[in-house]
């Protein structure tokens, strides 16, 4: 009786992987990469990377230096502290100054734009509402 059902489970492998897309994640990330497009220039997304990644290291190695100074002076002076920040200011302008210009603070890039030596459709602002 169970041979004229067909049993279905000699059709089976034991142990057989299935692959199953996640469509919501990949959706997602081309929401993203659509708005990125449509709004900004081809290389946008490139300069943020490029600095968020010189903010980060702007802001660790001067705190950094900062602190082991402040903990003990043996390790770290106060003009060590001092050149720190001035040494990863001049690495990261070369590191990523060819790519997005150096702006690793939003200041400059609001002066730099106030002048008109920056776009203004890459300065954005952060407007919290009330």
């Amino acid at each position: 009786m169970e041979s004229e059902r067909g049993n279905s489970t000699e059709n089976k492998k034991p142990n057989e992987l299935v692959s199953v897309e996640n469509p919501k994640s990949d959706l997602s990330f081309r929401y993203v990469l659509i708005f990125f497009q449509e709004y900004y220039a081809p290389g946008f997304l490139k300069k943020v990377i490029a600095e968020v990644i010189a903010t980060y290291l702007l802001v660790f190695v001067t705190c950094g230096a900062a602190a082991i100074s402040a903990s003990d002076e043996h390790k770290v002076s106060r003009l060590g502290a001092s050149v720190a920040g001035g040494l990863i200011v001049t690495v990261m302008i070369y590191a990523v100054g060819h790519i997005s210009g150096a702006h690793m603070n939003p200041a400059v890039t609001f002066a730099f734009a106030a002048v008109r030596h920056f776009p203004w459709r890459q300065v954005r602002f952060l407007i919290i509402p009330s």
